[in-house]
């Protein structure tokens, strides 16, 4: 007799309900005997390795903008402003659809089934970038350039779903937030790696060329030469991006989908065990021999017994996914995590990409300087050379690449050493630092709690940082925006950035895990649309010198308004417990199969209106408690 006597049990299974009442209970052993083997693990390198690499090869190749569109518009299109937003919002337009169909795919086929292709899609794209050029004739560089960062895009976006998701269902409970945090690290050390590369070819090239005395910018005698080398050095930072992307696909043939997929939604627990036990080996029962909580069939691994009568959940139908987000209110959850994640991220894309302006005039210790004929450089200082900044004036002002008005006769190479000295000591080194400290605090502080009040502390950092802004801008103090403005940064990563990550592959059931962390991040992504379309407004249609501390006050809305929705709408991935050891409490994280079984299971309320009562009672509560002390 057929082991599936009913045709849609061959199909993949759907969302298991509350207190998993969808779930046979020889399956329900085999899941509760999974996560004994999962948890029996801590932090796993190999795991880490595979997810990090792709992570770190996205955000090399997402934040590479920062470091090429200076020299982009230097052989391009020098005076034309527009350019760069273009091929911005076309890379995160290709990341929203890429973070929305690789979730959906990833849940309905396997995770390494889709995982890898989404670096074929990064290797390609980068080739394309790198080789782009107008051709014979007349193919427009920036149409053929905005493609291919599209279809780059679409490789990037795929990677948050798919090395979330796969991180957190390989790895133990009690490590789960440090294995995801570790892995959103490569975020920062990309952004950082991307302005090192950057350098590292500004200055060979400078060592070859002899760039910084060719007045590169400035003086027309060497305009084509310059053009020439300028145009070599983003072809190879775009093209070094391919490389960690190679080393990141072989690294993933050696992955087989976690065993919490293979079981709850292939319902294969053979194939589940099979593939735990090669990454993590078998684990030891009390008699000194493998452990097992299946029969073995004749092949030697466990096979699922037949369940007759038993109403299946069928994954992506209707029905379910009624049943999931309406009926069991679980789109309070994908509201929380979508809207947290939009919020933060039009904030921070605002000041982390294509942020060179922005940065050149936090930094900046005077006032923007004229372009008049007592510049110093107005004259060619090159024998038989014909100086450029003459030019300049007819063209509307500085060259798109000249991104300090304070300081015109800086060359393009001076232009990038100064950006890269910049972006690493404001955003690289304090984002890298926020991140390396959330690792270390994961599990000691509220996951769901710090979400909220990282969002609190960001808000009142900006609103300081704005005010700061608007006393010191432009003179000596200007150092202290800078300060302001980097630990900024700093908290971001230890704060609201990474959690936003963490939390969507933490409390969504296997069967749509990778959809909504997808959908997720997609509103993340649609955030930092509008961030680029906001700063880009803002700096186009604001022509005052003190535009800047108005991004950093308009930002701190969006961080309020994070906050709302991280309390309101948010479970708490963790409880606290008492330890009979020390006699205190301590925080025990939840594991994805509870947290999983939805928003009615965890008995939280959500939702402002909710919300709002059960706060004035605490409140009054710890007032009572105070008073009576």
């Amino acid at each position: 007799m057929s082991l599936y006597p009913d045709p849609e049990r061959v199909r993949n299974r759907g969302y298991l309900g509350q207190r998993s009442t969808g779930f046979p209970s020889r399956d329900l052993q085999d899941r509760q005997q999974l996560r004994y083997e999962l948890d029996l693990n801590s932090w796993n390198l190999r795991i880490w390795g595979v997810a990090a690499s792709g992570f770190l090869t996205d955000s090399y190749n997402l934040f590479a903008t920062n470091v090429i569109l200076a020299t982009l518009s230097f052989v391009y299109f020098p005076h034309d402003r527009w350019c760069g937003l273009i091929i911005n919002f076309f890379t995160l337009v290709g990341s929203v659809v890429g973070q929305l169909l690789f979730g959906y795919l990833a849940d309905k086929y396997g995770r390494t089934r889709l995982y890898g292709i989404e670096l074929v899609l990064v290797i390609v794209s980068t080739i394309g970038v790198a080789t782009t050029n107008t051709g014979y004739g007349d193919i427009s560089f920036l149409a053929l350039f905005t493609f291919w960062r599209f279809v780059m895009g679409i490789g990037i976006g795929a990677e948050y779903p798919l090395s979330a998701v796969i991180t957190s269902e390989w790895s133990s409970t009690s490590s789960r937030a440090t294995m995801l945090s570790s892995v959103f690290l490569m975020q920062p050390v990309g952004q950082a790696l991307a302005q090192l590369v950057g350098l590292w070819v500004l200055l060979g090239e400078d060592v070859a060329h002899n760039l910084h005395e060719k007045q590169c910018g400035l003086d027309k005698l060497y305009e084509e030469d310059c053009k020439k080398i300028i145009d070599g050095i983003w072809r190879i930072v775009i093209g070094s991006g391919a490389i960690p992307a190679i080393l990141a696909i072989i690294f993933r043939f050696f992955l087989d989908d976690c065993g919490l997929y293979t079981l709850e939604v292939k319902k294969k627990p053979g194939n589940a065990f099979r593939d735990t036990q090669r990454v993590y080996g078998a684990p030891e029962n009390n008699m000194g021999g493998a452990a097992s909580a299946l029969p073995p069939s004749s092949n030697g691994f466990a096979q699922p017994l037949p369940s007759f009568g038993e109403p299946v959940p069928v994954q992506f139908s209707l029905h379910d996914l009624y049943t999931f987000f309406i009926e069991d209110k679980n789109w309070y959850y994908l509201l929380g995590t979508s809207m947290t994640w939009f919020f933060l991220d039009v904030s921070f894309y605002g000041f982390s990409l294509d942020n060179r302006g922005t940065l050149a005039d936090l930094w900046a210790t005077r006032g923007n300087v004229a372009i008049t004929d007592q510049l110093p450089c107005w004259n060619s200082s090159l024998v038989n050379g014909t100086s450029l900044v003459p030019s300049w004036i007819d063209n509307g002002g500085l060259p798109m690449w000249q991104t300090d008005a304070t300081q015109p006769c800086n060359t393009i190479y001076e232009t990038l050493i100064q950006q890269t000295k910049q972006y690493l000591l404001t955003v690289s080194l304090a984002s890298i630092a926020g991140s390396a400290c959330f690792i270390v605090f994961a599990n000691r502080i509220p996951r769901r709690q710090w979400l909220t009040t990282s969002f609190l502390v960001l808000m009142v950092l900006f609103l300081v940082t704005g005010g700061v802004y608007y006393g010191v801008a432009h003179t000596s103090g200007s150092p202290a925006i800078v300060v302001c403005v980097a630990i900024c940064h700093f908290m971001f990563n230890f704060g609201a950035n990474t959690l936003t990550f963490i939390i969507p592959a933490e409390i969504f059931p296997t069967c749509y895990r990778c959809t909504c962390h997808g959908i997720s991040a997609a509103a993340g992504k649609l955030g930092s649309i509008m961030a680029v379309l906001i700063v880009y407004g803002i700096n186009a249609g604001y022509k005052s010198t003190a535009r800047h501390g108005l991004v950093f006050l308009l930002f701190a809305t969006f961080m309020a308004l994070g906050a709302v929705y991280s309390w309101a709408y948010l479970p708490d991935v963790q409880r606290k417990v008492y330890d009979p050891i020390t006699g205190k409490k301590r925080l025990e994280t939840k594991t994805l199969e509870e947290l999983g079984e939805g928003a009615l299971a965890e008995g939280q309320s959500f939702g402002v209106r909710q919300k709002w009562p059960e706060l004035k009672r605490r409140v009054l509560r710890r007032k009572e408690e105070a008073s009576s002390s």
